[in-house]
Formats: structure tokens, sequence, C-alpha cells
């Protein structure tokens, strides 16, 4: 049983998007669809894709590339925090977590993208030789 559910789990961390497409389907099973649907199905996704961009560069890359994954969301974080103060006068902190956690969202979406196409390429050109 313990390892059907390290299974379960791995591959969700290796292909979030199944967790996306789940969720989707749970919400409109239940008939609770609406437009924001997919803003949460996101922020479920979020924390799977940070640990699948973390693995996938440390597999492609070698020990230790996934910690840049970890430095460049704090520095993204902080320097939105930043930003956001200065320009907004009532600093909401829930406002600007969400929005910070939908910003990675696409960002890891496309580093997740990249890595792929980066590992398939890498996969290839050490075959050919």
């Amino acid at each position: 049983m313990g390892g059907l559910i390290s299974t379960v789990i791995g591959i969700l961390i290796l292909f979030p998007f199944i967790v996306t497409l789940l969720y989707l389907l749970i919400v409109r099973q239940t008939g609770k669809a609406s437009r924001r649907s997919f803003g949460q199905a996101a922020d479920v996704t979020t924390p799977f894709l940070f640990l699948a961009v973390y693995i996938v560069s440390d597999s492609i890359f070698g020990a230790h590339a996934g910690i840049y994954v970890v430095v460049i969301a704090i520095l993204i974080a902080i320097g939105y925090s930043v930003i956001e103060r200065l320009k907004v006068k009532e600093f909401e902190i829930m406002h600007l977590l969400k929005k910070i956690w939908r910003l990675f969202f696409l960002l890891l979406v496309t580093a997740y993208a990249l890595l792929l196409i980066i590992g398939l390429i890498r996969n290839i050109v050490s075959h050919m030789k």
C-alpha cells in the first residue's frame, strides 16, 4: 500500500497538470464550476509545479541545481512585494500573496515546459553520440 501511495505522489509531482485536470473534473462533477475554478486549480497545482521544476532541474543539470528555483522564487516574492508596496497605499498581504502565487504558477508552467524541452534535447543529443 505504501508503494502505491508513493507512486501516485511521484506521478502527481512529475506531471503536475494531472492535479489541475483532477481538480477541474471534481469541481465540474460537484456542479460548482465557475470562472474562478481555473484560478483555484492553478492555486492547487502550484506546489506540485514547484516540486516538479525543482526535481526536473536537478535531474537535468545535476545535484543542487534546484536550489536556484527556491532562490529565484524568494527574490521574485521580495521584489514583487517591494513594487506592490510602493505602488499601492493600502497594502493587503493576502491580496499580495495571491498575486505572487498566481505569478509563480505562470512562471513555473513556463519553466516546466522549457525544462522538459531541454531535457528531451539533451537526451536526444546524448543518444546521437
